[in-house]
């Protein structure tokens, strides 16, 4: 192994350490700042805890997300301009998310309007979408007040729909970290560095931060965290396709394609199903369901075992395997126009389906996990 590889070796090393130990410094010191970070009300609709955790561990993944600035920057002038100016565009939204976790009295609206602001503010620095792969809408797109309202409008989305599906230990951080590694490895392909390095930063960090998230939850990724990931994510993604023309926009949609379409799905099921407000929170979430219908009821036969933190993260790998029907064609095809077209289909049909059997409880029987009072028998 050479000298540049070496480095960034233990850059990586370097940034999850960074992560971890600020995670550790916060559910350490909770006794101090526990009555104003801790997520206490375990009765709200979308709540699966059943004990208050620190909710701003978002503040150790941007800490090793900062470390690796300092580390890696230095190395490389486009990384050196390209990663602050993210980092400045994500301050909105991750501030608001921030003083969500600790107030508690930030609404859905306002951290909204925060993402669209810190979308614009990247879209000036850095520029937005410019192509979608559709001759027509590209052609509006050419002109920059188009290209500012649907970039603010798909950052600013996807920005909050990663915060939709952040309701179980491990699994917006660990879905954050696929998300991550996808684009890593695309912008590698491709040859761009910059993404390349500040993608495996974030999943490096986001990694640091999971050890103390999952499977306990002794922190939660919290809204601050949720948006910080969500945005760089949804930046990253756009950035990667204008920078390089070989990557197809529909790439970009794919990575991102689980959290987006489980808004848009919610936003559906809300409005014209239920007939209830579209931001009014409920416990209907496909992750929710996989909960109560595959997890829940196998802990529920096994009392003696049960461990609720556990069994709240047993949920999250039925998530990240069903995030992976897109996320792997993605990576592979992800200059194929027709094949990413296709993995969002089957990944819809997928979805869809296992949210009909377990909403009307006809849970396949082969998800069910195996009773662990019938593992210890076998024993």
């Amino acid at each position: 192994m050479n000298s540049p590889q070496l480095w960034e070796s233990f850059s990586w090393l370097y940034i999850g350490i960074v992560a971890f130990m600020v995670g550790g410094l916060i559910v350490m010191s909770e006794r101090w700042h526990g009555r104003y970070t801790g997520d206490s009300d375990t009765n709200k609709p979308q709540a699966m805890h059943t004990r208050a955790a620190p909710r701003v561990g978002g503040l150790a993944v941007v800490a090793g997300s900062l470390a690796g600035l300092l580390v890696l920057g230095p190395r490389n002038m486009t990384l050196t301009w390209l990663w602050p100016v993210l980092f400045i565009a994500a301050l909105p939204v991750f501030v608001a998310g921030l003083l969500e976790d600790i107030t508690k009295d930030v609404g859905a609206s306002k951290r909204l309007l925060a993402a669209l602001i810190s979308a614009a503010i990247a879209w000036w620095l850095v520029g937005g979408v410019s192509r979608v792969g559709i001759v027509w809408a590209d052609w509006l797109l050419s002109y920059w007040p188009v290209s500012l309202l649907f970039t603010m409008f798909a950052v600013g989305g996807c920005t909050h729909a990663l915060n939709i599906v952040d309701g179980m230990n491990g699994l917006a951080g660990m879905i954050a970290t696929l998300m991550a590694a996808s684009l890593a490895l695309v912008a590698l392909q491709v040859g761009d560095i910059p993404i390349s390095l500040i993608a495996t930063s974030l999943a490096c960090a986001t990694l640091g931060f999971l050890v103390w998230n999952f499977p306990f939850g002794r922190v939660f990724l919290g809204d601050g965290g949720a948006y910080f990931l969500g945005f760089m994510l949804a930046e990253l993604a756009v950035q990667l396709v204008v920078r390089n023309p070989g990557v197809s926009p529909f790439y970009a949609l794919a990575v991102l394609f689980y959290p987006v379409f489980e808004t848009m799905f919610s936003i559906w099921r809300r409005r014209f199903k239920r007939g209830t407000p579209v931001d009014q929170p409920d416990a209907l979430h496909l992750h929710q369901l996989v909960f109560r219908r595959l997890v829940r009821v196998t802990f529920s036969r096994d009392r003696r075992h049960a461990v609720p933190a556990l069994c709240n993260a047993m949920t999250s790998p039925y998530l990240w395997l069903l995030a992976l029907i897109g996320l792997v064609p993605a990576t592979i095809w992800w200059d194929n126009a027709w094949i990413l077209c296709g993995s969002l289909v089957v990944f819809s049909a997928v979805y869809i389906w296992l949210y009909r059997r377990l909403v009307s409880w006809r849970r396949p029987a082969w998800l069910l996990l195996p009773s662990i009072g019938r593992l210890d028998r076998k024993k």
